[in-house]
């Protein structure tokens, strides 16, 4: 089931975190909470992309924001809506909602327990968005889950004190146990494996970890079930043609790379649908859900080069390769038989994260590649027919502004016909965190949206061989020299020939604009 709004929803513009009172509290930490044993046999269960401004995730992109299904979340809704259980998916991150709209869908339907997602960049609105709810439904279970709380999850539970519970990793099993637990009456949750929560003397207990869900092939049939998809328009980045969905085909990374989190959620040992499941999700998507196209949001694509070899044999057999496709992948898991065969399964663009042209930044962020063979994949993908996608970190540790030079010259070189640029973002439980403070140059900050990876008005982390007023210049510079450069220009109007996709093109172009054109309003 999936709620509808009602025209009582207005249009929040004003960007503030959201504010409740402290001392409406449903029990302070230490002291016993009811709320626990009054958990009803039927059990009401909302699972809510959490409350906050459209600036908390796109900064000063405001005229090209995309939005995606939350895959994560969804998958834990499907899980829960196959159990069995009344379980509605909400999702807020369009922006056109308000803090009394929320407390009205709250009020209306008087959830038992609600779940929200958390991410670094938006940890801070999900603890004021937990506030909201506990003032509005004081007797709800409230629990976060995501990589964030799974990095982190004795300190969200210090720093939300409305939180009752944090799931770690994979949420479906954690989150079945724990309500069988609580219909029971008991409020002993030792035996959950993959659980963080308060005893009733206020101390925090991190069970073990759950096992990772062993095969993909059992979580239900259709990724989205019968959520209404048609206002998820993703960013230009991820798509060839509208409408497009995201789907994944593997849970699980084995890369060592040390600003990515993904394999603390989801495991380093790679887990994949079975071609023909992944085929059947795409039939649902195409003749149920209208698709025209499709972003693999996997985070590299073609790890296993006979497994994807295979799902592409099938996608043309069943004829879904007439979704035109996106996929984000690495340059040394491309050769120019897999694109060729990309190409006819109806890949046109591919999201490389090239991050550096510098050798030892590369070997800084533990990529295991050399810039040598990320050139050459580049121009293997050119010669494809295949747009491109690549994404670069700037003033990493270690690095001079020679050095951030020489990326963007790279970049240029390679002309891929869209590139993002970032200045490095350590994220807590990544490896990149520990190099960055033991390089001096990480700050300390109790303000999550500071982690968001757009703007840069006040950068996490200052690499103290360029300053923090000297990145903010590269960062801006990257952009205006790599826009304004005559082969990027070039290559993209070649593109239009054989790829299309003027409206999207426009789309990134006014998204660019806008990076350039924002002003710190900043006061630090």
């Amino acid at each position: 089931m999936t709620y509808k709004p009602s025209s009582e929803w207005t249009t929040h513009t004003s960007g503030n975190i959201l504010q409740s009172d402290p001392s409406l509290l449903r029990a302070p930490v230490g002291e016993f909470r009811p709320h626990l044993k009054q958990f009803p046999p039927d059990p009401k269960i909302l699972l809510l992309e959490p409350f906050y401004p459209p600036e908390a995730a796109w900064g000063s992109i405001k005229t090209e924001q995309g939005f995606i299904p939350p895959l994560g979340t969804i998958a834990v809704y499907r899980w829960l809506e196959e159990k069995g259980y009344d379980v509605s998916f909400f999702d807020t991150q369009f922006g056109d909602h308000d803090e009394e709209g929320l407390k009205n869908l709250l009020r209306e339907n008087q959830y038992n327990l609600i779940g929200l997602p958390v991410f670094t960049p938006t940890a801070n609105y999900v603890f004021e968005t937990a506030k909201l709810i506990r003032s509005t439904l004081p007797d709800c279970v409230i629990l976060y889950g995501g990589v964030h709380v799974t990095d982190c999850a004795v300190k969200s539970l210090e720093e939300s004190a409305e939180c009752d519970f944090i799931i770690r990793r994979e949420g479906e099993d954690t989150l079945v146990e724990l309500i069988e637990t609580l219909k029971s009456g008991t409020i002993d949750f030792t035996h959950i494996k993959g659980l963080t929560w308060r005893k009733d003397d206020g101390t925090i207990i991190q069970n073990p970890d759950r096992d990772l869900f062993p095969d993909l092939d059992e979580l239900p049939l259709g990724f989205f079930g019968d959520l209404d998809l048609t206002r998820y328009v993703p960013h230009p980045t991820q798509y060839v043609q509208l409408p497009t969905y995201n789907v994944v085909t593997q849970r699980g990374c084995p890369y060592p790379c040390t600003f990515c989190e993904a394999h603390v959620a989801l495991g380093k040992k790679l887990r994949l649908y079975s071609p023909k499941r992944v085929v059947e999700e795409l039939k649902i998507l195409k003749f149920e859900k209208g698709a025209k196209g499709l972003y693999f949001q996997d985070s590299t694509f073609t790890l296993n080069r006979n497994y994807v070899s295979e799902l592409f044999d099938l996608m043309i057999k069943e004829g879904v390769n007439d979704l035109l496709w996106s996929c984000t992948t690495r340059t040394d898991r491309v050769d120019p038989e897999l694109l060729a065969h990309m190409y006819e399964a109806g890949c046109r663009n591919i999201l490389y994260g090239i991050e550096s042209g510098n050798q030892q930044s590369l070997d800084v962020l533990k990529k295991n590649i050399k810039v040598d063979v990320q050139e050459k994949a580049v121009e293997w993908t050119h010669k494809a027919k295949i747009t491109m996608l690549c994404s670069y970190i700037l003033c990493l540790p270690g690095e001079t502004e020679e050095m951030t030079q020489n990326t963007i010259k790279y970049a240029k070189r390679l002309s891929s016909q869209m590139a993002l640029f970032y200045l490095p973002v350590p994220y807590p439980g990544s490896e990149l965190y520990k190099i960055c403070k033991e390089n001096g140059g990480l700050r300390e900050t109790k303000n999550w949206a500071e982690y968001l990876s757009i703007d840069f008005d006040n950068p996490v982390y200052i690499n103290p061989n360029i300053g923090k007023e000297r990145m903010k210049y590269w960062y801006k510079k990257a952009y205006f020299e790599y826009y304004t450069y005559p082969k990027t220009w070039a290559t993209n109007i070649r593109s239009l020939i054989y790829n299309g996709g003027i409206k999207r093109n426009i789309r990134g172009v006014n998204a660019v604009i806008s990076l350039l054109l924002h002003k710190s309003s900043y006061k630090g």
